[in-house]
């Protein structure tokens, strides 16, 4: 599918404003991949950790790759990207599901030691695939990787010092891998662990590693979401573990290729993974005993969770400052049930809106620190009509601190609700809720 015709659909469904300010943000995106291709350390290799030999003997990575037909020179250089590791003390599983065994994948395993053979049910699907790997796996620690997508050199490094520091998951940063034009492209600087993002994208995707046996006790991958069998594995990965053990570690390590069959390249060519996608955010959050709807966005593969659940308006307060009124003409009461229903879940203690100028920059949508301690307006002057770089400007997320000017806070936590909307939210999360940004509901200073 070209642009040309992607772009005309996106049009259909989404009408004009939406398509010429989701142009504006692609041109910026096409800016950022310039600068990122003139950068020589791509993976931010500095400061490697070290190990005593003590530690390399003690952890072991298995590598699990689901095998289906592959392309067998992607699958050489997938290969080639395990075997350079930096970090010595891995097992390479291949898993192959082909409806009829390949020897040159048997030889390409019998060419190092450290690669396994598995044969899994042919025709099985992915999650079989790699059920089948988790099952042969020996290492303490099972990383996941795509037969066609590339390691960063130092991948293993940098995940088995995160294990021996105590992480019960890692995930790191991703860019895109442009085949044709052998060039990287799309740098994902994620965000830390994040579960209210989590229910809208698998943001977390590649690449991800967990204890093996957390890993099991979860249940390893569940056929039902092919297609997003990762985000369905992910979510419950991370519901099981310990929040402060999910790990992030913040460098490019890991290089999702894009050619013509892979929704990196082209996020239409597998629209049923969008379907189970949704499908997997559902059935966590009935595991959950959560009454929630999931519906699509307008960007393909991400999704709005919208809470059911009937909150009791003495359960909270609702501050809305004066001189903000809401946008184009948006009932107070209705921003105010949506807020509030963000209470359907017991550990979200405020829940902020977005606030703009006149003009429709953003002013406030959240405030985190940066790197150097410094408090910053997520978003700040960008038009509140952009959806930001993975769409990032326009989802619910997990926040440090939201705006005291328009928001929503459990009745219980009323007594946090002095001082700058930083100090507010921060005693909050001492208190150990989570503090939540909605930029669907927005308010204009007037």
């Amino acid at each position: 599918m070209d642009i040309a015709k992607r772009g005309f659909d996106y049009l259909k469904r989404n009408g004009a404003e939406d398509t010429f300010f989701t142009g504006l943000q692609h041109m910026k995106n096409a800016c950022t991949d310039f600068r990122y291709g003139l950068q020589k350390n791509r993976s931010g290799k500095e400061d490697l950790p070290s190990f005593s030999p003590k530690e390399e003997k003690a952890l072991k990575i298995s590598i699990l790759v689901p095998v289906f037909e592959p392309d067998f020179e992607f699958l050489e250089e997938m290969t080639a990207s395990v075997l350079n590791q930096s970090w010595d003390n891995f097992e390479l599983i291949l898993s192959d599901g082909s409806p009829a065994e390949d020897l040159r994948i048997i030889k390409l395993a019998r060419c190092d030691d450290r690669i396994r053979y598995v044969r899994s049910t042919p025709g099985g699907g992915i999650s079989e695939n790699t059920n089948t790997a988790l099952r042969a796996a020996r290492g303490k620690v099972v990383a996941f990787l795509d037969q066609d997508d590339l390691m960063g050199e130092d991948a293993l490094l940098y995940m088995a010092r995160a294990f021996l520091d105590g992480a019960e998951a890692v995930y790191t940063d991703e860019d895109k891998y442009l085949t044709g034009e052998d060039r990287y492209v799309r740098p994902y600087r994620k965000r830390d662990y994040n579960p209210q993002l989590l229910l809208s994208n698998n943001y977390i995707c590649h690449m991800f590693a967990v204890k093996r046996g957390l890993a099991r006790q979860a249940g390893g991958f569940d056929e039902r979401f092919d297609g997003a069998q990762d985000h369905d594995f992910i979510l419950r990965c991370c519901d099981m573990a310990d929040p402060e053990r999910i790990f992030h570690i913040r460098k490019i390590l890991y290089h999702w290729r894009a050619h013509d069959r892979s929704t990196a390249a082209n996020p239409q060519a597998k629209l049923y993974a969008y379907e189970s996608g949704k499908s997997a955010v559902r059935h966590f959050l009935k595991k959950k005993r959560i009454c929630a709807e999931v519906s699509d966005t307008a960007h393909s593969g991400f999704f709005r969770v919208s809470y059911n659940k009937e909150i009791l308006p003495e359960s909270y307060r609702f501050s809305v400052k004066e001189g903000l009124k809401p946008l184009k003409g948006i009932s107070l009461s209705e921003n105010e049930r949506i807020l509030s229903s963000y209470f359907a879940v017991d550990d979200i203690g405020i829940v902020g809106a977005r606030v703009i100028s006149p003009f429709g920059r953003i002013i406030e949508s959240g405030y985190e620190r940066d790197e150097k301690g410094r408090i910053r307006p997520l978003f700040y002057g960008e038009d509140y009509r952009m959806p930001g770089e993975f769409n990032l400007a326009c989802l619910p997320m997990d926040t440090e601190a939201v705006s005291k000017h328009a928001c929503v806070v459990r009745r219980e936590l009323s007594d946090c609700m002095y001082g700058d909307s930083y100090s507010i939210c921060e005693r909050i999360r001492k208190r150990g809720y989570r503090v939540v940004i909605d930029p669907s509901v927005v308010f204009v200073r007037s």
